[in-house]
């Protein structure tokens, strides 16, 4: 975990057990979080340790690559996913997520499965 924030006069505080919690440093992830396919891309890329970029566009159903890119490019940023590039023929390009990236998904799990057990499209 990182370091503990002072919240300001300015802060967005959330309580939780007692406790204030300051979200107003957690914007920029937050703007990544919400887009679409950020986290069914954290999700997937958790299954596995390294993905190619077609078999993450297969599993999250993207259907333009360059959304994609721009997905796990806002993301390799954000220090949540890595882009490895393998010494291979022809040159191959793997992402995984980084350790505060799978930090981040373990704290998504129960989101992932309240979203399973509640949430269905009503025909």
């Amino acid at each position: 975990m990182g370091e503990i924030h002072t919240p300001s006069r300015n802060d967005v505080i959330i309580m939780h057990d007692g406790e204030g919690i300051s979200i107003t440093r957690s914007k920029g992830v937050l703007r990544i979080l919400g887009k679409k396919y950020s986290l069914l891309i954290i999700g997937v890329l958790g299954n596995n340790n390294a993905m190619s970029f077609n078999d993450i566009k297969k599993s999250v159903g993207c259907p333009r690559s360059n959304l994609l890119s721009v997905r796990l490019k806002e993301m390799g940023n954000a220090g949540i996913t890595r882009r490895m590039v393998v010494d291979s023929s022809p040159v191959s390009v793997k992402y995984s997520l980084t350790e505060s990236g799978k930090e981040l998904r373990e704290n998504l799990i129960p989101l992932f499965r309240w979203i399973e057990y509640n949430c269905y499209l009503k025909s």
